[in-house]
């Protein structure tokens, strides 16, 4: 049996105790557009549609169903944070001018930025309108402190672009704001909903954060190391774009003292922002390898994971558990 084999059986379980709930979520997030709205109603059904993963929504209930019980009230903040995921994706496929994204046109693409931009504000407001049905004050500002954090971690992103000497802290910056402020967000909602102690509740949410910026980690290898055509866009495009990853800044430091190959791949680095990346793909490789970026990088990624799963023994032995720290397995051996 082959690895991809058994990461697909893995994925099925972690997805299998909360597989009709999620059928409810997207039945949710499939039903927020009037009919009449045509347009619109394309352009967020291209968004929401399709057989995506709804990852965050997968996160919340599973952190749900570990720390108590799922009630509509998980499915509905479940759906929030997918409506504010996907309403981000479609800003940024603007802001990155994106002709793709997962291997599938960009609203974008196929309506122009207005669209996209106006489209993305819609699933904003329809999660600010599922987040004042629930009526819970603590859900609202912990959402509310994702969506500046989003924008927080977008300008500090624009800053530091095309940037040889980005800091890790930058680095962490972004990675908390744009990606593990969300995980975060699902996981701490999970903890109110369900009535925990702050303590615990506060666990969730350091269960959330780490596992997010393991992912986003993860997120930086696949720039190196998927294929174009299982990420849906160019390999190194983060790069070409202008964002120094980890395993970028992973090689800068090893090579610290030795600087002719720091300069090398400093040069090398530049000319990927204004040049074809696929011909200098190997040579850029290279230094990578020397410099052992990649396992490095995974390494990092996994102590991340494993802080996260640190953070959540307190909870009892159940298959929503159980999934929840297979879900943070199988996103660090992810290839796309």
């Amino acid at each position: 049996m082959t690895v991809n084999t058994l990461l697909a059986m893995d994925i099925d379980a972690i997805y299998e105790p909360v597989q009709t709930d999620l059928v409810r979520v997207r039945e949710s997030l499939l039903a927020i557009v009037p009919p009449e709205t045509a347009l619109l109603v394309e352009s967020v059904h291209h968004a929401m549609g399709g057989e995506g993963k709804l990852f965050r929504p997968l996160l919340c209930l599973l952190a749900s169903g570990a720390s108590g019980q799922i009630e509509s009230s998980h499915i509905e903040t479940a759906a929030v944070a997918e409506l504010i995921h996907v309403a981000t994706l479609l800003h940024d496929d603007v802001l990155d001018d994106a002709g793709l994204r997962r291997g599938k046109a960009t609203i974008r693409a196929l309506w122009g930025n207005k669209i996209s931009i106006l489209s993305g504000d819609y699933l904003l407001a329809q999660a600010s309108l599922k987040l004042s049905k629930l009526n819970n004050c603590r859900l609202v500002s912990i959402f509310a402190t994702v969506l500046s954090n989003l924008c927080e971690g977008e300008v500090e992103q624009i800053h530091t672009s095309y940037n040889l000497k980005t800091s890790w802290d930058s680095y962490f910056k972004k990675s908390i704001c744009k990606t593990a402020s969300l995980f975060s967000a699902c996981c701490e909602s999970a903890g109110v909903l369900n009535h925990l102690p702050e303590t615990e509740i506060q666990a969730l949410k350091l269960f959330g954060e780490q596992f997010g910026i393991a992912f986003q980690i993860v997120d930086d290898l696949l720039d190196y190391t998927a294929s174009a055509e299982k990420l849906g866009k160019p390999v190194l495009d983060d790069l070409k774009n202008g964002l120094l990853n980890a395993p970028v800044l992973i090689a800068l430091e090893a090579f610290e003292a030795q600087p002719e190959k720091r300069q090398t791949l400093e040069t090398l680095v530049e000319k990927v922002f204004t040049e074809d990346p696929e011909s200098l793909q190997q040579a850029l490789f290279a230094l990578l390898e020397e410099a052992d970026a990649i396992p490095k990088t995974l390494a990092m990624a996994e102590d991340y994971a494993e802080k996260a799963r640190s953070a959540i023994r307190f909870l009892p032995p159940t298959p929503y558990l159980k999934a929840l720290e297979g879900l943070t397995r199988y996103a660090i051996r992810r290839e796309y």
